[in-house]
């Protein structure tokens, strides 16, 4: 980056550290800026073969939104961090304001509290310079802070160009694409999930660092000024219905989803049903309720696909019918394809169907097995602000000592929009 550039807030963020212990901070902080939006370089994912000095210095110069150094002991014994990477970092902390510089600091002194002078002192500076910038600790809560501090400077330095009466916040979101810098697009925040290990599940981990990031969403909205928020990409469908609730109507009234396929979905109103009706009950009961835990469930099935598939979710009945006083199956009322125009009338139904249900039972928890388009998804978790409701991911995979146990689907996560703690409340995976 020379004197005639600005920094660009969009490019990503670089992770300086050292391999010897700095190895796993590197890469739970990594994974949890990723989560909250923000693209990250970081030599094991993105160096690309090549002299290391050169290629260090030609990613910092080619740019660069900001860095977080991670300061650790072993930082005195690296001359990369030293003389290669801590040097262009500070002179771009020094000349340019939109430059964001983060320390995450696992010095401690013998009292066991952060030592805030040991990045000067171990990345050998002549003046001290580092002792009044703001550091957090290595562990997860400093590690979070750091999270939200370098998220809550981004939407700080765009808000200018998005916010407005017509503002849009655009995100980027996918879960199954592997961690490299290119993996970015133009969008204000580009969110991605540590990939699974499993053949059709989302990572357990990735959720939880989904979860953390979901705390900060609907603030970021606020703080951006902005109207309408617009997602790009594609996702596990639970992730969806997580991420549509982590921004609920009562944060964006207006809401776009752009599919892989580049159809277009719409927020339309609130969540109600339609005349004609957009969903029909193909199925439903009504159980013997004596035998049940004290607070209800009820579970609805929204199958938008065609053709049908029923298998699953008969074997979730068959498997946890005796905890609900309900459940219902509901599908589209029209055949065909369904049409992306009418998309968001379509989740606004399934959302009303599903909060009646709820409501009908004592506000019962719901449990949510969707199948249909992304888009979709997301727009019926707007809705949902006075639901709790679990989300589930259709899988066929085999246990792991091999046994099949068919088409079935999997409890992801706790999900309730508008709370503190945050859309995506618990990760129920256990993988």
């Amino acid at each position: 980056m020379n004197a005639t550039q600005d920094v660009k807030p969009r490019d990503p963020v670089f992770v300086s550290y050292r391999h010897s212990d700095g190895f796993e901070i590197a890469t739970m902080l990594a994974w949890s800026l990723r989560a909250a939006g923000i693209p990250v370089w970081r030599d094991v994912d993105d160096l690309p073969p090549g002299d290391t000095d050169a290629r260090l210095k030609q990613a910092i110069d080619e740019g660069i939104s900001g860095a977080v150094i991670i300061v650790t002991p072993d930082v005195a014994k690296s001359r990369v961090v030293r003389e290669v990477e801590a040097p262009r970092l500070l002179q771009l902390h020094r000349d340019y304001p939109a430059f964001a510089l983060g320390i995450v600091n696992a010095v401690t002194l013998p009292d066991g509290h952060v030592d805030y002078s040991a990045p000067d002192r171990v990345l050998d500076l002549a003046e001290p310079e580092l002792v009044g910038v703001d550091q957090r600790s290595a562990d997860d809560e400093g590690l979070q802070a750091t999270t939200r501090q370098m998220l809550w400077h981004r939407i700080a330095v765009i808000r200018h160009e998005i916010s407005g009466p017509d503002g849009e916040l655009r995100v980027s979101l996918q879960t199954r694409n592997t961690p490299q810098v290119y993996d970015r697009t133009d969008a204000d925040l580009d969110v991605r999930l540590r990939p699974s290990a499993h053949e059709k599940l989302p990572s357990a981990q990735g959720l939880k660092e989904l979860s953390e990031a979901l705390r900060l969403l609907p603030d970021a909205v606020t703080r951006a000024g902005v109207t309408a928020v617009r997602i790009d990409g594609g996702a596990h469908l639970s992730v969806a219905l997580a991420m549509g609730a982590g921004i609920p109507s009562t944060r964006a009234g207006r809401m776009m989803v752009v599919d892989s396929r580049g159809s277009h979905w719409r927020s339309t109103s609130e969540a109600q049903l339609f005349e004609p009706p957009r969903l029909g009950v193909l199925r439903e009961d009504v159980l013997d309720a004596t035998s049940r835990a004290e607070r209800p469930e009820v579970a609805v099935y929204v199958d938008l696909q065609q053709p049908r598939s029923d298998t699953g979710f008969d074997h979730f009945i068959e498997a946890h019918g005796d905890r609900l006083v309900a459940w219902q199956h509901l599908i589209p009322t029209s055949t065909g394809l369904l049409d992306a125009e009418d998309g968001g009338n379509l989740a606004a139904e399934a959302a009303a169907r599903v909060r009646d249900l709820s409501m009908s039972h004592a506000n019962a928890l719901v449990h949510l097995i969707y199948r249909g388009p992304f888009g979709v998804a997301v727009l019926i978790g707007r809705l949902t602000n006075s639901l709790r409701f679990i989300a589930y991911e259709w899988t066929d995979s085999d246990a792991d000592d091999g046994t099949y146990l068919g088409p079935r689907y999997e409890a992801v996560g706790m999900v309730r929009a508008s709370t503190p703690t945050g859309a995506l409340e618990r990760v129920l995976l256990d993988q």
